[in-house]
């Protein structure tokens, strides 16, 4: 089959490409930084021709990349992605996230080929979770608690909307916090994992700075949300949002504790007020018995693995920095 990942260049749509090149697919990926991210990129073994620039706020550039490909299904992951950055920037949280899905939707129906959306959304759509209203299911109203959150609700009730009222063929999945090599720096695991790696790596002091390391959320592992992803293409139904998470909450606490454990590093933990967000759930713990029960997927990959393989990556990265 052939498909676009938009986004590829990002955490998540690396991974959602590389797993659909190995099972043989034809997959032409797009985003606004290939230029600078096409060597990545290329690590994928993705010819040249099917990396393409793209900014998905911009309608002709979504139309010209689907009319080149013509592709069997489009998983829409390109997103502005920090809930804190878009308090400072609410308009670059809502013009992608939002316009941008829109420009998706209207590019696919346009063409007017048999093209599967999977739309990818966001946990923190959910916002304000009560105590009672876990773990927390599609059926949970959103109230969310940030620009970033309002732009992928909107985007997700978009998505609901253009399946009923304009015939797309689109798939909502609603991904709680993911992890895994390659992660970028603004995510908690991975900001621990870089801090860590610098420290083993006599780049900075032995100290690790943090923001509010008591929120209860739920974490899976990259490479087995992206199989999700497949999944839901595969085998769920047309506008129905899924949640794709592992049903266990972990505490930041525990993540940098048991990274201090595999690192070996020796470190003093210090309280970053600059790190925290203006508003914070204290626990955001998902349920994925509907992904499952349509699609029989289940979350495989052990969480010290994933830890593993986010610290050897993150070594990886501070060893190549000049």
């Amino acid at each position: 089959m052939r498909f676009v990942v938009t986004g590829v260049a990002g955490f998540a749509g690396r991974h959602l490409a590389e797993r659909l090149v190995a099972e043989g697919h034809e997959v032409f990926g797009c985003d606004r930084g290939l230029p600078a991210a096409a060597p990545a990129a290329r690590a994928l073994e993705l010819p040249a021709d099917h990396l393409l620039v793209c900014d998905i706020g911009d309608r002709r550039q979504v139309e010209a990349v689907v009319r080149a490909a013509r592709p069997d299904g489009l998983f829409h992951l390109a997103a502005f992605t920090s809930p804190i950055a878009s308090f400072d920037d609410p308009d670059g949280a809502y013009r992608t996230n939002l316009l941008g899905s829109l420009n998706v939707f209207a590019a696919v129906c346009d063409a007017a080929i048999p093209c599967r959306v999977v739309w990818v959304g966001s946990s923190d759509a959910y916002g304000q979770v009560n105590a009672d209203e876990l773990p927390v299911t599609e059926r949970n109203p959103f109230r969310p608690l940030s620009p970033y959150a309002v732009s992928k609700a909107a985007a997700d009730l978009a998505a609901y909307q253009w399946s009923r009222t304009r015939g797309l063929d689109v798939v909502r999945v609603r991904p709680f916090n993911h992890t895994g090599p390659g992660q970028a720096s603004h995510f908690v695991c991975a900001d621990f994992a870089l801090q860590l790696a610098a420290v083993k790596h006599h780049r900075r002091a032995p100290r690790i700075e943090v923001g509010n390391l008591d929120a209860v959320r739920d974490f899976s592992d990259v490479r087995d949300v992206v199989r999700a992803y497949v999944a839901a293409f595969e085998r769920a139904k047309t506008g129905e949002a899924y949640n794709v998470c592992s049903g266990s909450g972990r505490t930041p606490r525990h993540v940098l504790e048991r990274l201090i454990e595999l690192s070996g590093a020796d470190v003093d933990v210090v309280v970053d007020p600059a790190r925290q967000r203006p508003h914070d759930v204290p626990v955001l713990i998902g349920s994925a018995a509907k992904l499952r029960d349509v699609t029989g997927w289940a979350p495989t990959v052990d969480w010290d693995q994933t830890l593993r393989d986010l610290l050897e990556d993150c070594a990886l990265r501070v060893s190549r920095d000049p």
